[in-house]
């Protein structure tokens, strides 16, 4: 199991929870949904249980019957509607600025769909420090699966031990060990590190130099 710092060439991040707050967002979303097929609206407990799952999931559980198309163009109105409640976590423009003043690649990992996705890093002013993005609505099946982690690193061009991942969920951890990166759980347990605060995250990643070696540690 890899310790850190994390000597590496890009960092990974999950978006709902990590960069954004978006779950009052979701909460209306989904009881629109919910009340459109004559079904009570989920409590925030419930929805928490299956946060971040996935649409394939939400539609063997959530929304049985529903096909996966039917329900992003669903979930993109709705979201659509109540992006002005999407919040970013605490710390993450910082984080997100310090880690590319440092010269990481950074991409997005998520099973949102990658148009809703897009426009939550647009509203947040996060766009323009993403190299790419992997979606949900871009892969057979979205995490715990590791394709779109691995898709992640095809785009980025990056090995997967010279990445690693920051998620909130099992999910995340699951998807990233699969792919063989390292995970840095956020506020959750289960992964190679965990932090509680966005901003601990710079202390654990150190860039890799074109030799291999940290930068920190190449001879001059």
């Amino acid at each position: 199991m890899p310790a850190p710092p994390f000597a590496v060439r890009a960092v990974l991040f999950d978006l709902d929870g990590v960069l954004a707050d978006s779950f009052d967002v979701w909460l209306a979303v989904l009881a629109e949904c919910r009340e459109r097929r004559g079904l009570p609206a989920l409590s925030p407990d419930e929805v928490r249980a299956i946060w971040g799952q996935g649409l394939l999931a939400d539609c063997e559980t959530i929304f049985p019957g529903t096909r996966p198309e039917d329900l992003a163009r669903e979930y993109a109105e709705g979201f659509a509607r109540h992006i002005d409640r999407v919040r970013p976590v605490p710390g993450a423009p910082k984080v997100v600025a310090a880690l590319r003043e440092r010269g990481l690649r950074l991409a997005l990992v998520t099973n949102s769909p990658r148009a809703m996705a897009e426009r939550v890093l647009g509203t947040l002013e996060l766009a323009p420090a993403f190299d790419a993005i992997a979606a949900g609505d871009e892969v057979p099946r979205g995490k715990p699966d590791p394709a779109i982690v691995r898709l992640a690193l095809e785009r980025l061009g990056v090995a997967p031990d010279a990445a690693v991942m920051v998620g909130d969920t099992a999910a995340d951890l699951e998807a990233a060990s699969g792919a063989g990166v390292a995970a840095i759980g956020f506020r959750i347990d289960g992964g190679d590190a965990r932090i509680d605060e966005l901003e601990a995250l710079v202390g654990l990643v150190v860039p890799l130099a074109g030799n291999g070696q940290p930068e920190d540690e190449v001879p001059a």
